[in-house]
């Protein structure tokens, strides 16, 4: 964000009232404002701030059915129509393993959470908005046509916020790992063995809680027959 003066909710819901069709993700970037804060400043006029809680959210979503999950950065949108099921919850990490949705979420990163309606002519539009302490959008479940209507309203209810302020506070910077531990820490070999008779992806994270490690530290450890550093104009 810039050193600016940050516009006032009244004054983002006026520029988000003259730019209907401008993507939120834009007005905001053009407003000088996090997409947190351009959605905050709409609690109350089709916003419910709600409280983060990923495990309540997973298991609850299962029964709002068949939605879109989408996760998107500066370079792509991933976009998947299915449902959330075979959740797997977890206070360091959380997983969707259905069909169609596969996720790996750490719900650490989630610090703000929106149910938005909007209106499309004659149609609302609803869904489920996350973001990042920085305010930065780290997904978002639309609702689909064939979506239970009442299991989504029951959702929200269950983690609609007390604060329902049309302001949110923000970082400076994005989500940043904790500090890590010496890799000196974890015995190499030891690292290898396991790593070697890893049968499922899922399997990688009980093997880093084992062995206390995250995954850079991991990964810079195990050696260039298993994992090796990409050059940063590789992607």
């Amino acid at each position: 964000m810039d050193q600016r003066v940050k516009p006032a909710p009244h004054e983002i819901r006026r520029a988000r009232a003259d730019n209907p069709k401008t993507r939120e993700r834009d007005l905001a970037a053009q407003l000088g404002i996090s997409e947190a804060e351009l959605i905050a400043a709409h609690c109350g006029d089709g916003v419910v701030r709600v409280e983060p809680r990923v495990n309540d959210l997973l298991t609850g979503l299962e029964a709002v059915g068949e939605v879109m999950a989408l996760t998107r950065n500066e370079s792509a949108v991933h976009e998947k129509i299915g449902v959330y099921d075979k959740v797997v919850t977890g206070t360091h990490n959380a997983m969707v393993l259905g069909e169609n949705i596969d996720l790996r979420i750490f719900p650490k990163v989630w610090a703000h959470g929106f149910a938005v309606e909007k209106r499309d002519g004659g149609d609302i539009r609803r869904s489920l908005q996350f973001f990042d302490a920085a305010g930065g959008a780290v997904h978002k479940v639309h609702l689909r046509p064939a979506s239970n209507l009442y299991a989504y309203q029951k959702l929200v209810a269950e983690l609609e916020s007390p604060n329902q302020e049309p302001t949110v506070t923000v970082s400076d910077g994005g989500f940043t790992d904790e500090a890590e531990a010496s890799d000196a820490s974890a015995d190499v070999d030891d690292l290898r063995d396991r790593w070697s008779r890893l049968t499922d992806v899922h399997q990688f994270f009980g093997m880093l809680k084992t062995l206390k490690l995250d995954r850079r530290q991991a990964m810079r450890m195990v050696g260039q027959d298993y994992a090796w550093l990409l050059d940063k104009d590789a992607v």
